[in-house]
């Protein structure tokens, strides 16, 4: 939350920040400015959510920088003060929205009551609307959850009548028609870094759950089967007369118009594919595997540097095998798709789960020459080497593990050896990531404290910082105060008076070049800041630290 102090007074707006940030919390951001054309720039760059104005300021009234504040920010709250009980100004003041009067000659407490009381009236109102919107998010991602639980069945060869029967007894809702073609969408997401590979996977999956709601309007029923991280399967049957649009046309403006907004709004690459023709359900995985084998042969050929819609040839079979030779989907493959999801995510529980089915499927068969069980082998083998790869953590594995039995299966003299060695690279992996997490973290601290000492004399906010890291101010702060034990302007206070100090004890500059030099708008201000965390004066710390030198 910002607050903004803005007074034509430097005094005041210090000794007001001073005062609000002593007893805040550290969510809480306080922006200083000493004129009203100053606010105004201000406001122009930040979303305002509380601003405490002096009604009487040369040039800009306060009346009229919040009347300019209010036409940016509707819902910002404004206190109002003043050395003067005018009804005037009172007046003048009620009469915009969210708005409340103080004289200056109040107590601290009363000044505080007014500033707090303010902040929860905001809060509460943040609280409604995020209530309303959480709640739309979860039923999204619960109704999403209730159609990947059919998909699955669906693409592990389920039934299409027993579904059809079982959401009936059930009285669950499907979006799409069980006994109609579906167009079917391919998209591979191109994560950039390792950090956006690992943001929390709900809140992804409900960037491109609400996107394609807002395509999909008029237009199309849709449902999505979640793969693997950044992997997606999107099934569309039209909403509209197919006699007033062709249905394939409008389905591939859909699919620019998602490549676009991933490029252009999330900056993401992605790679879509689109099936030529409608599919039937009975055969929704062999169009779907297609779509998978072409978008890996594109991605081969030619390396991806913009998102790219591309449209199967009329006669797909004829890129790949012959329609007999499609592997059929079994529990094996679901398994197989578990353990990559588990792998992306991160979730070394799930994935040791799945990784313990699989072995269990390969010691039944026993034989080190049997062709499926070296499928199984060969498809994980596969699977981590392409994660190694992307992470680049040859090196990082190689003090650690050897490698090349990963691919040299004949090292092995049983599946239980051969498993035992893919559970400890694996291992191994999770604890490279988590160790690369941990360090990149301890960075981004340094990367922080190393701005803040060089730029000790400037105003230093949540909202600066994060432009320079390239990080959310939310995360700065609680990941600031996980690994440091303090907040962010707790931080840049102590560093500040630890700069006062060392130049109070080292050098014959001014009190008022020293406030200057660590951040204090005036001498005034810097002393009861200083003073406050020391318990002394500057000059009083200065007199003591001289003497006690030359003794």
């Amino acid at each position: 939350m910002k607050l903004l102090i803005v007074d034509d007074e430097h005094y005041i707006v210090n000794y007001l920040a001073a005062l609000i940030l002593e007893h805040a919390g550290e969510d809480l951001e306080v922006y200083k400015c000493y004129s009203g054309i100053e606010a105004m720039d201000l406001a122009k760059t930040m979303k305002i959510d509380l601003a405490l104005l002096d009604i009487h300021m040369p040039g800009l009234s306060g009346i009229d920088t919040a009347s300019g504040i209010a036409g940016y920010y509707p819902d910002c709250r404004f206190i109002f003060l003043t050395a003067f009980d005018n009804f005037e100004h009172i007046y003048a003041a009620d009469k915009l929205d969210h708005s409340r009067y103080l004289l200056k000659t109040e107590s601290d407490e009363v000044i505080l009551d007014e500033v707090f009381s303010a902040i929860r009236e905001i809060q509460s109102e943040a609280a409604k609307l995020h209530l309303l919107s959480t709640a739309s998010q979860k039923s999204m991602l619960l109704s999403h959850l209730l159609q990947q639980t059919i998909l699955k069945e669906i693409f592990s060869g389920g039934s299409i009548d027993k579904i059809i029967q079982s959401l009936q007894i059930s009285f669950s809702e499907f979006p799409l028609d069980l006994n109609s073609p579906v167009f079917l969408m391919y998209t591979q997401i191109h994560h950039r870094t390792f950090q956006e590979k690992y943001r929390i996977h709900s809140r992804t999956t409900l960037e491109y759950l609400q996107l394609m709601d807002r395509l999909c309007v008029n237009k199309f029923h849709y449902s999505m089967l979640d793969l693997e991280q950044g992997t997606l399967l999107w099934l569309f049957q039209p909403s509209f007369d197919p006699s007033l649009a062709s249905e394939f046309d409008l389905l591939e403006s859909l699919a620019n118009d998602f490549s676009d907004y991933c490029t252009d709004t999330l900056h993401r690459h992605v790679t879509v594919v689109l099936y030529p023709a409608a599919s039937d359900w009975e055969n929704i995985y062999k169009n779907f595997y297609t779509l998978q084998q072409y978008a890996d042969s594109f991605i081969t050929k030619a390396p991806l540097i913009y998102s790219s819609v591309n449209i199967l040839d009329d006669e797909p079979s004829s890129l790949f095998l012959h329609s007999g030779d499609y592997i059929e989907r079994t529990e094996i493959d679901r398994l197989l798709q578990e353990l990559t999801f588990s792998l992306y995510q991160g979730s070394e529980t799930d994935y040791a789960a799945v990784l313990k089915k699989l072995e269990e499927e390969c010691t039944t068969i026993r034989s080190m020459h049997d062709i499926r069980a070296i499928k199984i082998y060969m498809s994980i083998a596969l699977l981590l080497l392409n994660y190694i790869d992307l992470y680049q953590l040859q090196e990082h594995l190689a003090s650690k593990i050897a490698l090349y039995q990963l691919y040299y299966i004949y090292d092995f003299s049983s599946w239980k050896e051969a498993f035992h060695y893919i559970g400890s690279l694996s291992h191994h992996l999770f604890e490279i990531q988590d160790s690369k997490k941990t360090d990149k973290n301890n960075l981004l601290i340094q990367k922080i404290k190393l701005y803040i000492g060089q730029h000790l004399s400037e105003t230093i906010n949540l909202a600066t910082i994060s432009r320079v890291v390239n990080y959310n101010e939310t995360y700065i702060s609680r990941l600031f105060k996980q690994l440091t034990g303090i907040s962010l302007s707790e931080y840049v206070s102590q560093e500040r008076i630890k700069k006062a100090k060392q130049l109070l004890s080292s050098t014959s500059e001014s009190i008022q070049n020293i406030a200057a030099v660590t951040g204090f708008d005036t001498s005034q201000y810097f002393s009861i800041v200083f003073k406050k965390m020391t318990g002394v004066s500057p000059s009083t710390y200065r007199k003591t630290h001289l003497y006690t030198r030359g003794d």
